[in-house]
């Protein structure tokens, strides 16, 4: 009995050997190293790659070709797969364990933000709310970032505050008591900041309103907070501390565009540990002036550039492996422009910063090889182009001339080739579209090299031409304000569309969005980037980033 075991053994050990080889220690190291290096990932989003890549890479592969070599020897296939589950068990409790250790050292790592009670010193409150009525890409924390505004604001407050940040992407709004309060907002969450205004304000405790919001609504911001700083603070904060401290607090303060050479440093000592990513803006202003967007009304159309040196000293602070150029185009425009994006990632590469980032550019990014290829090696793994559509006719309707301009598919392949994904945020709505040009867009979308796919309902802002011209024309379908402001989140139409009825607009748009966000299209696109990227860290960057946005449609399928 013994010599039949042990010549059974001898006659399969070319299969249990090589099997326990390929199904264990291989994908176990690689487990390891993976998730380490990613930590962040796997531990702050709960990233369930350690345990679906190992059986993607390894198992898949290696069980087809045993499947069709062995598939004449039934006892060596029966032993393969024995070996395989037995050495996946061990490599799922394995890397179980791990990620659980990294967990327990992140929650021990991550705790309260604390704050001294010094009775001598003001206490500032700072809050960034969220509503909680819109959830958008605030349902994953990979899509959620810091509030920088409110960085700066705590760089700009004396020392003898003592500054908290209430940070709703993280933590529900408790009322607590304060010498003065802060508050930011978007349109979409104006609503609840005055909410949250209304507390303080009801125990004399004074509120100022800061942000896009409050810079383009000034009269109806002043109706819930006792003060507003319109536009950039940097320049008018100081004064209003000392206006505060001297019981002589003015209801509107206005800020100016200042050069940004030795910008203010954000201070980011309040910020949660659970973001993913880092921020850093490095320009603020575009001369574009496209119609529907504010960014023109609030920081200006002429384009400021920091130094780059001055950048990836900041750089150099940030904790976070991750970050996010907050920049609407960080590239900017003109030679000169781009020579200073190339000394940024030379910069980046040369103090070896070791960062994987992404950034939002215009599709001029595209055309300088030089600039992408620096940007890769600087860590560059997406692009956001703000393309919002492929149709000329809609481009003219949308003052998109620098997309008139430009070749889209040369850009994108320029951009791939150097492994880099392209986030293409698309338009529904402006007044050119058709029945038929929504289709159109959405196969254009789901043919070209369009790796991440963001698609908005056109929404007219407040501060924008758009919102004066369909104002003017009574074209808004939700002015009860503020209260409407909820619905002003790009996901919901708020206006009459002009070449169909809203009700056909709405239905093609959800037809159009299921089709996009499908699992079939979002595993297309993911091997799609693979081949056309090289890159299979590129490839899930831009699978996680459409899983993202997926579950934004799947909260509100469809402009309602």
């Amino acid at each position: 009995m013994v010599s039949i075991t042990l010549l059974f053994i001898l006659n399969y050990f070319w299969i249990i050997i090589p099997s326990f080889i390929i199904f264990y220690p291989m994908p176990y190291l690689s487990g390891i190293k993976e998730t380490i290096q990613n930590k962040d990932v796997v531990v702050k989003i709960k990233n369930k790659a350690p345990f679906i890549l190992p059986i993607f890479f390894f198992s898949i592969p290696t069980i087809i070709m045993n499947i069709i070599f062995l598939f004449t020897d039934l006892i060596a296939l029966v032993l393969f797969f024995m070996i395989y589950i037995v050495s996946m068990v061990f490599y799922f409790i394995g890397i179980f364990i791990l990620i659980r250790d990294l967990r327990k050292e992140f929650e021990i790592k991550v705790k309260p933000i604390e704050i001294d009670l010094v009775q001598s010193k003001k206490k500032l409150l700072l809050i960034n709310p969220v509503n909680p009525n819109v959830a958008g890409l605030t349902l994953n924390p990979s899509s959620t970032f810091p509030p920088l505004g409110l960085g700066i604001i705590t760089s700009l407050t004396p020392d003898d505050f003592q500054v908290k940040l209430i940070d709703e992407n993280f933590e529900r709004f408790e009322y607590e008591d304060a010498d003065l309060v802060g508050i930011t907002a978007f349109t979409s969450v104006a609503n609840r900041a005055y909410e949250i205004a209304s507390q303080f304000r009801q125990r004399g405790i004074p509120v100022i309103m800061g942000g896009i919001h409050a810079s383009m609504v000034p009269e109806e911001a002043l109706k819930y907070v006792d003060s507003i700083v319109i536009g950039e603070a940097e320049s008018i904060w100081p004064t209003v501390i000392e206006d505060f401290l001297n019981n002589n607090l003015k209801t509107r303060y206005e800020g100016v565009h200042l050069d940004l050479k030795n910008s203010v440093v954000p201070n980011r000592d309040h910020f949660s540990d659970k973001y993913l990513f880092g921020t850093i803006q490095t320009s603020r202003g575009c001369p574009m002036d496209c119609y529907f967007c504010s960014v023109s009304a609030f920081n200006g159309r002429k384009y400021r550039q920091r130094p780059y040196e001055e950048i990836l000293d900041e750089l150099e602070q940030l904790r976070q492996r991750y970050i996010f150029f907050v920049d609407d185009n960080i590239l900017g425009y003109g030679k000169s422009a781009e020579e200073r994006a190339i000394n940024l990632f030379k910069g980046m590469v040369e103090r070896k910063l070791n960062k994987t980032w992404f950034c939002q550019a215009s599709l001029n990014f595209g055309s300088n090889k030089e600039v992408i290829k620096w940007a890769a090696k600087a860590g560059c793994k997406m692009v956001f182009l703000g393309l919002e559509s492929a149709d000329p006719e809609e481009l003219k309707v949308m003052e998109k001339k620098l997309n008139l301009q430009l070749e889209y598919e040369r850009a994108f392949k320029n951009i791939n080739k150097y492994k880099i994904a392209v986030l293409g945020a698309f338009i529904f709505g402006s007044d050119a579209e058709t029945k038929e040009s929504m289709w159109r867009k959405v196969n254009y979308i789901l043919k070209h090299r369009i790796d991440v796919i963001q698609t908005t309902t056109l929404t007219p802002l407040p501060g924008t031409r758009l919102f004066k011209e369909l104002e003017q024309k009574n074209r808004l379908i939700h002015t009860n304000f503020p209260q409407d402001w909820n619905l002003y989140d790009m996901g919901h139409l708020t206006f009459k569309v002009n070449n169909m009825s809203n009700d056909d607009f709405l239905k093609i748009h959800k037809k159009c969005s299921k089709k996009l966000f499908s699992k079939i299209t979002l595993y297309k696109k993911f091997l799609k980037t693979w081949f056309h990227c090289r890159s299979f860290q590129t490839s899930m960057w831009a699978y996680s980033s459409n899983k993202n946005y997926r579950n934004v449609f799947l909260s509100n399928p469809g402009p309602v």
